[in-house]
């Protein structure tokens, strides 16, 4: 026998396969109360009202619990599922269950309780939601930072390489190429032992006092840009820190403000399936291959987590698939909840990678 088991405003509740109520544990009728046991219950956490409910149909012998919460307890085979018969009873006659289990004496009640529990649960909500809209703004400008930069770079390349073409090939980073150009100008005046020892026996065009000048104050403008991305992921750092640490502790920070973004927001991505969280970003891909165009896309951003990165080539869809879920689970506690277990589900998502790639052997 299977039991179905549930949560809403009044507490929590079992149900059998018929529909009927076989044990409830009710909350107190405390506003602050309920709202924090409603967060922790939409976050995905266990309350102890609903363990206690398990642990009674365990003495009765019903070991098969469905519920909304990804968990395992010993003994018991629990399923999670969404829209199990549980919440479906207690969104459609969670008034009548409320009076009959003389949690309240009458609808009036019911609505003021509701009332007050849905406006602290919004004002909560929304506080995040605000600080959310700033992540996805600053994680926009960066990228948008990121693609002119290296236009801009491609550009000074192509300008100063007609007077020092070799430097473009020995110098990788466009920030310190950039440097270069603004300190030192002329090929022949740069101090690089290297450098100096090329310049001596470049190719390339002799630029004028005019053009040196151009191109300095080019790169100087280039290397204010530059700072100020630092100084911007800097902030982005920190605010996603703050608004979301669940997400930020198992993604990074910069992940995590990017997959805010690709999602439209915490409340979007508090409902995402893991699935769905491990392909943004892959959308492009996606669409080709339901056109039939090519293969199915593993993974979106996540690619850039470093345990996808440092994964075997032949388990990276594995990892990719383990590190989305705890993902879910962080949004979901992030959204719906004020706990911080960032640094706990990290290090529970290392042990599963190393569970992970201990099977290839």
């Amino acid at each position: 026998m299977r039991a179905f088991v549930g949560t809403c405003f009044a507490g929590s509740f079992a149900f059998d396969q018929d529909g009927k109520m076989i044990d409830k544990e009710l909350f107190p009728k405390k506003i602050d109360v309920i709202v924090e046991k409603i967060k922790k219950s939409r976050a995905g956490e266990v309350l102890p009202e609903e363990e206690k409910i398990v642990q009674r149909l365990a003495k009765k012998g019903i070991m098969e619990i469905v519920w909304d919460k990804q968990t395992d307890i010993k003994g018991m085979s629990c399923v999670c599922k969404k829209d199990n018969l549980a919440n479906e009873i207690l969104q459609s006659q969670f008034r009548k269950l409320a009076m009959d289990s003389k949690w309240a004496s009458s609808q009036a009640e019911i609505n003021e309780i509701m009332s007050k529990v849905q406006v602290e649960l919004t004002k909560k909500e929304l506080k995040k939601e605000k600080k959310d809209v700033v992540v996805m703004r600053v994680i926009a400008i960066i990228d948008e930072m990121d693609r002119e930069l290296n236009t801009l770079s491609e550009l000074l390349r192509e300008w100063y390489g007609m007077h020092f073409p070799e430097m473009a090939r020995e110098v990788g980073s466009n920030e310190r190429f950039a440097e270069l150009v603004a300190k030192h100008g002329e090929r022949d005046s740069i101090d690089d032992k290297k450098l100096k020892s090329i310049a001596e026996k470049s190719s390339g065009m002799p630029f004028s006092g005019e053009d040196v000048k151009n191109v300095q104050e080019f790169s100087k403008v280039m290397i204010l840009l530059f700072e100020e991305k630092k100084k911007l992921t800097k902030y982005l750092e920190i605010i996603s820190k703050e608004t979301m640490p669940n997400l930020s502790a198992v993604a990074g920070p910069i992940l995590a403000a990017r997959l805010l973004a690709l999602a439209g927001g915490l409340e979007k991505i508090s409902r995402l399936p893991s699935s769905t969280i491990q392909l943004l970003g892959a959308e492009k891909a996606l669409f080709r291959h339901l056109r039939g165009e090519g293969k199915a896309p593993k993974y979106g951003v996540i690619f850039g987590h470093g345990f996808v990165q440092n994964a075997p080539k032949e388990l990276k869809g594995k990892v990719a698939r383990a590190v989305a879920a705890k993902l879910t689970l962080a949004a979901r506690i992030d959204r719906y909840s004020d706990r911080d277990n960032g640094e706990q589900m990290r290090k529970e998502l290392e042990e599963q990678i190393k569970k992970i790639e201990s099977r290839k052997d």
